[in-house]
């Protein structure tokens, strides 16, 4: 059977009651599950400082471990898409320029760079607009 475009499908099939979704493979049958189109890998960059380029064709979550004050390239940003940075500041570190690669424009609240939270979790929401990022911070993130 030949493959078919997505236009041509009649009709399409529901879940099956294991959340398992088939689907036709080079003639073979391969079950994916519903959750592994919800979850996405972490890409770990483990301790970091100075300055550090950030290739965001990688994936959407980073999570990084400050030692020292860093500048972040970030690069091959794409329109539309959300990106979230785990960052955990082991210290009074500080987060001295963050810039796109393409020339973008990076905005933050107050048009401030986003520091960490000394020796805590912050999580640093990116969303590409226009060419440009929006940074959003939520800070100071403890075990409890």
């Amino acid at each position: 059977m030949a493959d078919k475009k997505i236009s041509e499908l009649t009709q399409l099939t529901a879940r099956t009651q294991d959340d398992v979704i088939a689907i036709v493979d080079g003639g073979a049958t391969k079950k994916i599950r519903v959750e592994d189109f919800m979850a996405e890998p972490v890409i770990d960059a483990g301790q970091v400082s100075g300055s550090i380029s950030v290739d965001l064709s990688q994936g959407h979550w980073y999570k990084f471990e400050l030692t020292s004050n860093v500048s972040v390239t970030l690069s091959n940003e794409r329109e539309g898409a959300t990106y979230l940075f785990w960052v955990y500041s082991n210290g009074n570190y500080a987060v001295n320029a963050i810039t796109l690669s393409s020339g973008g424009d990076v905005y933050s609240v107050g048009g401030n760079l986003p520091n960490p939270a000394n020796n805590a979790w912050n999580l640093y929401h990116g969303y590409v607009i226009n060419g440009g990022m929006v940074l959003t911070e939520i800070g100071n993130f403890s075990a409890i």
